[in-house]
C-alpha cells in the first residue's frame, strides 16, 4: 500500500518531460532528507548515522550514499529542507491574520507556535552540535541568514510603513526573535515551565507593540 501511494503522488507530482526513473530517485532522495531530521529529532544529532538514516528512510546503504555520499551532506540537505519548511509554515499562518488582531501581536504568537514543534527541536539539537563543528556551523550560519531575511521580509509585506525605518525594525526583530527563541531553548530542556514562558511571550509582545508603535 505504502508503494501504491507513492507510486500515485509521483505521478501528480511528475514534471512534464520528467521520467519514471528521474521521480523514483527525486522521491528516494526526499525521504532520505525527512529520515535524516526525523533521526536527529529521536536520537540526537551525535547518534544519528548514516545506517540509522538509511533505515528510517528504507532504503539501501547503496542507495543513501548514491543520494548523499557522506553525513555532512544528508545533514545540509536536512538543513536547507529545515528553514524553506520553517519559512513556509511562517508565511501560511502570516498570512492568515484574524481580522482585528495587532499585527505584531501576531507575528509574535505564529513565532511562538513554530517554535514548539519538532522542527526546532531538530534545529536546536544541530546548533548544540555546531559549537564543535565548524561545518556545521557555517551551514546553519548561513541558512539562518537567509530565513530571517525572508521572514522579515514577508513581515514588511503585511506592514509597508515599518520599512520607513529598517534598521530599527530589525533592532526590534532582533530583541523580539532571540528572546523568543532563548525562551523556547529554556522550555525544551525544561528549565522554563509553561506558564511561565506564557507570560515571558505576552510581555515580549506588548513589548514589541510599544516598540513598533512609537516608531511609526
Amino acid at each position: 500500500m505504502w508503494l501504491w501511494n507513492e507510486f500515485v503522488m509521483a505521478k501528480k507530482n511528475r514534471k512534464p518531460g520528467s521520467s519514471w526513473q528521474q521521480t523514483k530517485s527525486s522521491l528516494t532522495r526526499d525521504r532520505i532528507i525527512i529520515a535524516t531530521l526525523e533521526c536527529i529529532i529521536e536520537f540526537g544529532y551525535v547518534q544519528t548515522t548514516m545506517v540509522r538514516i538509511a533505515g528510517l528512510a528504507g532504503v539501501s546503504q547503496g542507495s543513501m550514499q548514491y543520494h548523499f555520499p557522506a553525513k555532512m551532506d544528508a545533514i545540509k540537505a536536512a538543513i536547507n529542507y529545515l528553514h524553506i519548511k520553517r519559512l513556509s509554515e511562517h508565511q501560511k499562518d502570516l498570512a492568515e491574520m484574524p481580522e482585528g488582531l495587532n499585527a505584531v501581536a501576531h507575528a509574535t504568537e505564529v513565532y511562538w507556535k513554530h517554535l514548539n514543534d519538532g522542527h526546532f527541536v531538530a534545529y536546536q539539537d544541530l546548533v548544540m552540535a555546531a559549537r564543535t563543528d565548524p561545518e556545521l556551523a557555517s551551514v546553519l550560519r548561513s541558512s539562518y541568514r537567509r530565513f530571517v531575511k525572508a521572514w522579515r521580509s514577508e513581515i514588511l509585506s503585511q506592514v509597508p510603513e515599518w520599512k520607513k525605518s529598517r534598521e530599527q525594525f530589525e533592532l526590534i526583530c532582533d530583541i523580539g526573535q532571540y528572546q523568543l527563541e532563548g525562551l523556547a531553548f529554556g522550555t525544551l530542556g525544561r528549565q522554563i515551565d509553561a506558564d511561565r514562558a506564557r507570560d515571558v511571550v505576552e510581555s515580549t509582545k506588548a513589548l514589541l507593540i510599544d516598540m513598533l508603535d512609537k516608531m511609526k
